[in-house]
């Protein structure tokens, strides 16, 4: 009997790791309003927001419950793919839990930022972003649907 219940308590434990998983893809972050407007994406134990604007990244960094991370003594580079080109900026502590840098780059419909987060303490993380090419609730819906669990 012990067994049989320590067994059915993994199983719990598994399932909801799992949905907590399912619930924070890329899809699913598109469809929500991010504190500073910008694109969050999942990396590691962090959320990043990406703000980007003519010629300047700002990343926001959170923990999942989204609590800011101090940003202190970390960086990021992003390699960025906008307009046939690729460039690349260097993101620094800016204060808080933000990561501030500017390049010479386009806004572009079809940009692609590749950011590499490296904060002290932690393994660096990477997180890919398509500012402008956020998914809508449809295809989010879609794609839940599609990825094999069933919403009753």
């Amino acid at each position: 009997m012990k067994m049989l219940l320590t067994t059915l308590l993994a199983l719990a434990f598994s399932l909801g790791l799992a949905q907590n998983a399912i619930a924070h893809d890329d899809a699913y972050l598109d469809t929500l309003e991010h504190p500073n407007g910008g694109q969050m994406r999942m990396t590691g134990p962090f959320h990043v927001e990406l703000i980007t604007e003519a010629g300047e990244l700002v990343a926001y960094v959170s923990d999942h419950a989204g609590q800011p991370v101090v940003t202190d003594g970390g960086s990021a580079r992003a390699t960025i793919l906008s307009g046939g080109k690729r460039g690349s900026v260097r993101l620094s502590a800016a204060g808080d839990n933000r990561l501030q840098g500017s390049g010479d780059f386009e806004l572009d419909d079809q940009m692609t930022v590749v950011l590499i987060l490296s904060l002290p303490g932690h393994d660096s993380q990477q997180a890919r972003f398509t500012p402008f090419q956020r998914i809508s609730d449809a295809q989010a819906d879609q794609a839940h649907d599609h990825s094999g669990h069933h919403h009753h």
